[in-house]
């Protein structure tokens, strides 16, 4: 045996170069890491997923072409087990929400210490979540029905909540279409639904209602 086998095999995605950078750096001091690649944007990340088969996917929500979101919806469809821990700056409980739903195992700000990181990755390896005590709390309490579900995107499907985030990112039909592997006519019609479910009239006002409740990147 290797003793690379005997090490966390990582995927690192973010589309800031110092910042990804950076992170590998930091995983690097730890002889129990092992990055195998480093993605800078979510087509790439989904590729990267199925080619290596890393235990663990570190990635940020805010990336080209694909953003985090929809690439995590795309990497479950791939690796219904994978491990991913989402490494961003955003705190709104909304994300959290979403990205839980969305199949992300784990959730850790930007700001967080080397050693924070380290403890995530290896409790999402071992089988374990790694989330905020905010999530925890709205998730148990929702569950026990002593609140109300706190994301704005419950009632979306999951294929709708991948046209969301494309839509309010600022693509077309056409782009969704190619993106999503649908046909023209299918992303227009999922687009439609997300209108409705938002009781919205437009994409103008979906990008509106987006950024009041803190979901624009």
């Amino acid at each position: 045996m290797t003793i690379n086998d005997n090490k966390i095999r990582l995927i690192v995605a973010d589309d800031h170069t110092l910042v990804r950078q950076g992170i590998v750096q930091m995983l690097r001091q730890h002889d129990e890491f092992d990055v195998i690649c480093e993605c800078e944007d979510g087509v790439a990340l989904v590729q990267a997923v199925v080619k290596h088969n890393p235990d663990v996917i570190l990635m940020d929500i805010s990336m080209p072409k694909m953003n985090g979101l929809v690439a995590i919806d795309r990497v479950i469809q791939q690796r219904s087990d994978a491990k991913v821990l989402v490494l961003t700056m955003h705190d709104e409980i909304e994300y959290m929400v979403a990205l839980h739903r969305a199949g992300a195992r784990g959730y850790l700000l930007k700001e967080s210490s080397t050693d924070q990181l380290a403890t995530a990755i290896r409790a999402l390896h071992r089988g374990r979540t790694f989330f905020p005590d905010v999530l925890e709390k709205s998730l148990e309490s929702t569950a026990n029905g002593r609140g109300k579900p706190v994301s704005l995107l419950g009632g979306l499907t999951r294929r709708e909540r991948e046209v969301f985030f494309l839509v309010v990112a600022g693509h077309t039909t056409k782009d969704i279409a190619g993106l999503l592997d649908m046909s023209h006519k299918t992303a227009e019609n999922h687009r439609g639904r997300v209108l409705a479910k938002m009781e919205v009239a437009n994409t103008a006002e979906l990008i509106r209602l987006a950024a009041r409740e803190g979901l624009l990147e």
